[in-house]
């Protein structure tokens, strides 16, 4: 990722910028220190003309370089706009026209809340899923008909198209596309960060276009599904890849290629992903987590989760027994 633009529009709400933005910003300092060469990708702050743009509470943003300046970019953030979005829409043609050629040309896209309204009228989102601001659900559903309104939930994405119906949400998709671009270690360290509290993966979340999730390897495929409902057992490479007429390099080979991930990293990433959800809603023991997930050695799964996750199985039941409790404790 080279260049990201943050679309800019009277009346949106700061923080949907001021959150990305910042977010990025730490994704960069730790690649800095890193000495990664990915930290020298560019942020601007966009806007149909050079001039303070005004937001909800009266504070202003002033724009980097217009629309115009923008000959290619591989990242837009389209922020969330205040209550009914109708009369910024009605004077946002030229923004809207911009996002069009902009995905026509590779951009990929970050809607947040009332702000997905631009997408869909730009009709970037017509037979395509889409999620927005649960206040505003009605009036999406009757003034784009064509969009795959996902009412149950708060992350939807399809090819290069993001939505996020609320803030919060949004914190979690950036979480999710600065590990596509910087790797799952920056985006964790950026996570912590911003959210000490434990949220929910964006990938038990989002609501998946179902043409940007298949892939033409059926046998890959089938190794996927036969992983997600065995991956407690034993894996045995041998095993699978007879169960599919593959050699074991073919597998590993095709596997890779397709997923970008090798076998056991898929394995891991699969038992990880079910040891989170017993820490977080069962009171049964790290060791009892770790076997029931597919780890025998208790010293094994904990140095594998914490590979995964950044923080110990320990370390991560802890944070989410202070979050339920905060949440869900209401004094007399």
């Amino acid at each position: 990722m080279q260049h990201v633009t943050l679309l800019a529009l009277n009346h949106m709400l700061s923080s949907s910028v001021a959150m990305p933005l910042e977010m990025l910003e730490a994704s960069r300092a730790r690649l800095q220190v890193a000495h990664d060469s990915r930290s020298h990708f560019r942020v601007d702050v966009a806007a149909e003309c050079i001039a303070p743009l005004t937001m909800l509470g009266g504070f202003q943003i002033r724009p980097s370089c217009t629309l115009a300046d923008i000959e290619q970019t591989d990242l837009i953030i389209i922020p969330a706009l205040w209550r009914n979005p109708k009369r910024q829409i009605a004077q946002a043609s030229h923004a809207i026209r911009w996002l069009q050629s902009c995905y026509q040309r590779g951009a990929s896209m970050v809607a947040i809340g009332t702000g997905v309204c631009l997408l869909a009228e730009a009709g970037l989102l017509n037979g395509k899923p889409a999620t927005t601001h649960w206040h505003y659900l009605d009036q999406f559903a009757q003034d784009y008909p064509k969009v795959q309104l996902q009412r149950q939930h708060l992350l939807t994405q399809a090819g290069r198209l993001s939505c996020a119906a609320s803030i919060n949400s949004g914190a979690d998709l950036m979480v999710h596309v600065i590990g596509l671009h910087f790797g799952r270690a920056i985006a964790l360290a950026v996570e912590q960060q911003f959210s000490p509290e434990v949220r929910h993966p964006f990938e038990k979340r989002v609501f998946y276009d179902e043409q940007s999730q298949q892939h033409p390897d059926e046998r890959v495929a089938m190794i996927q599904t036969w992983i997600q409902q065995h991956s407690a057992k034993s894996m045995c490479l041998s095993d699978m890849a007879r169960w599919v007429d593959l050699s074991e390099r073919q597998l590993n080979r095709r596997f890779k290629r397709v997923t970008g991930q090798t076998l056991g990293q898929y394995v891991q990433q699969i038992r990880c992903a079910n040891a989170r959800e017993l820490l977080q809603h069962s009171n049964i023991t790290v060791a009892d987590v770790g076997e029931a997930v597919g780890y025998s050695d208790v010293g094994y799964f904990i140095r594998v989760f914490k590979r995964w996750a950044g923080q110990t199985p320990g370390e991560f039941r802890q944070k989410v027994r202070a979050k339920l409790f905060s949440s869900e404790y209401h004094p007399s």
